[in-house]
Parts: structure tokens; sequence; C-alpha cells
């Protein structure tokens, strides 16, 4: 399976749509050919971070596949049921298994097809969003929108009309680590503006992504996280401000908002708890639209995290949700919310 996850509400169940927010018909992107990569899709303006992209439904699930043997078959029934348009969509996408000519379906859909979720097998292609390339600092987001039944790009960084619209198939890891799991499972040399940094650049940048992995690390040791949260806070300030430099705005952004929150929570810092409630709902929100699954659970705990199972396990930074200081300078309010002065 393709890359990892992440139509109008009024639009045919296996269509998609130019998606935009303003009120006009010019469209936001086009398909258009990129040097080096066959297909790819460009934005037609200029874009904010937070601007819904696409929102596309499945033209085929994974789940149409009963077995290995019958794989290829099942996949034939499955296209037969859509229409000649989409049909020549589906055939028309690139495969990273050209040499399998008996498997043609199945090189298809293992090329570009993505997870409807992230706990689930079932997998879903999408007919415009599987011409979306990869890279390593993505422009873009997708996210499987289980209440809609279909797969959103948000833009999570600005984009400039004629930009390509970019989404990372593998997050994380060093140059070297990517580009060897990029050309396993994708058949590519990874060329996006990251990998292509001059080499004392690179170096400096895989030097940040290793630190960030050790302090990833642990912030989720729990036993830490209760016994050394002091330690723990300390770590995901240095990992905050490493993917304030790499500009890192994906999912691992909003987990540590996540960690956090449950963190504070955890030894009864209501206050901070709510500012990294916020926090994770407005990264969410951006990434995923006001109708994420993650950001309409959080939304309870935004006024009231006390709510949250991770809630009170210790008083040992004991606020109230009230305590949230107000008149702060930034530089003043973030000395207090990273508790670097106490």
């Amino acid at each position: 399976m393709a890359p990892s996850s992440t139509t109008r509400s009024d639009s045919p169940a296996r269509s998609s749509d130019h998606t935009r927010e303003k009120s006009s018909d010019k469209p936001l992107w086009e398909i258009v050919d990129i040097p080096g990569k066959g297909k790819g899709i460009i934005v037609t303006e200029n874009i904010t971070p937070g601007t819904l992209l696409l929102s596309e439904a499945p033209l085929i699930k994974t789940d149409v596949v009963h077995s290995l043997t019958s794989a290829e078959q099942d996949l034939e029934n499955a296209l037969s049921k859509l229409s000649i348009t989409e049909q020549e969509n589906f055939r028309t996408l690139h495969t990273n298994f050209p040499e399998n000519e008996d498997e043609k379906l199945i090189g298809i859909i293992r090329s570009n097809a993505y997870p409807l979720g992230p706990d689930t097998d079932v997998g879903g292609l999408f007919a415009d969003i599987a011409r979306i390339n990869h890279s390593c600092l993505p422009n873009a987001v997708q996210y499987w929108n289980e209440l809609l039944g279909k797969q959103t790009i948000y833009a999570v960084r600005p984009i400039d009309k004629g930009e390509e619209i970019t989404t990372c198939y593998q997050p994380g890891g060093t140059s070297s680590e990517r580009k060897e799991t990029l050309k396993e499972f994708f058949k590519f040399d990874c060329t996006c503006e990251l990998c292509s940094l001059p080499a004392d650049e690179l170096k400096a940048s895989d030097d940040r992504i290793a630190q960030a992995e050790k302090l990833d690390e642990t912030i989720g040791n729990s036993k830490k996280v209760h016994f050394e949260p002091d330690e723990v806070m300390e770590c995901a300030r240095k990992l905050f401000e490493l993917y304030e430099i790499d500009s890192i705005k994906d999912g691992r952004l909003s987990r540590l908002y996540y960690d956090l929150f449950q963190m504070c929570n955890m030894h009864g810092d209501l206050a901070r708890a709510r500012c990294f409630a916020k926090y994770y709902s407005d990264v969410k929100k951006m990434a995923e639209g006001p109708d994420s699954l993650n950001v309409l659970e959080m939304k309870p705990y935004l006024k009231n995290p006390q709510k949250h199972d991770s809630f009170g396990s210790t008083n040992k930074w004991a606020t109230k949700a009230a305590d949230v200081p107000k008149g702060l300078k930034p530089s003043a309010f973030k000395k207090w919310l990273w508790r670097e002065e106490i």
C-alpha cells in the first residue's frame, strides 16, 4: 500500500472536485506533467495554510479483494462497476511494478492506495489524490475523514501559485533512511527540497531529525512522564524548537501537543493542559478540517481538561483551568507555558 495516512457533500459517491472555500468557479488546482515525476498537481493561486485543497471518495477500496489468488480478477470485477471515465482514470495511474504484466491492477493499488484511517487494513484508491507527489517537507497533509467517507488534503504551509501540492509518504528519519524506504516501497529516488539541500545543510537537518527522534522517545516514556515530568517538559520544549526550525506541521507536531496535554493533565496542571489541548485542536483543524474526528473528540476538553481520562494521577503541578495568564508578552507567556522559570 502506498502513501501513509492521513468532494463536496452533494457530489457523487466516487467523485472528486477542485475544492475551494471562496465563492468562485475557478479551480484551486490542476493536474499537469511534472518533470521527472510524471503527473502531479499544482495550485492555480496562492494558498494559505488551512485551505481545503481536495476532498475525494475512493474509486475502489481494497476490501473488494477476497484472496491473493483472486485479487486481479476481484479488482477487474470492481472496476467494471465504475463509469468508463473512472475506469480510464484508474488504468492510467502509475504503477511501481510494470514488470508484473499479469497483476497490473494490483500494481496500481499497491502503488497508489491510501489506508482508510490509522487502525484499518482497508485502503482506498483516489483518482485525483493519487496524482499528488511526495516531499519529505510537504506543504499539505492527507486525512481520511470517516464522517464524510472521503480523503481530504489540507494545506499546512503557504503554497505559491504554480507550486506543486505535496504530501509525505514516509515521515521522519534522516535523509538516508527516508531515501532507502522510498526506494524500497515506492521505487523512486527522492529529490525533494529537503533531500536536495547542500551537503552541510542536509547534515544539519539530519542531526536535528536524529535529535528530535531521541527527544520524542523520552517524551513517550511513560515512567519518565509520571516520575520526571520536568525533564520531559524540557525535552518537549527542545523538540518544539526543532520542529519550528524545520517547519514541521504534520502529525508529529500534533502528537507533541497531545502528549503535553496528557502530561500536564496527569499532574493536575489544568491551565497548561487547556493550552496544549487548544494547540492540538488548532493544528488538527488546519490539517484535517473542523469536522475531523480528532478535532471533535478534543472539543470537550478545551474548557474542562479534567474530564479526560489522563487527569489527576498526581497534584505535582496543580493549577486551575482559569489560571492561564492574560496580558503577558509572547516571550513571557512562552516561559510560563514551558515552565522555564519554575
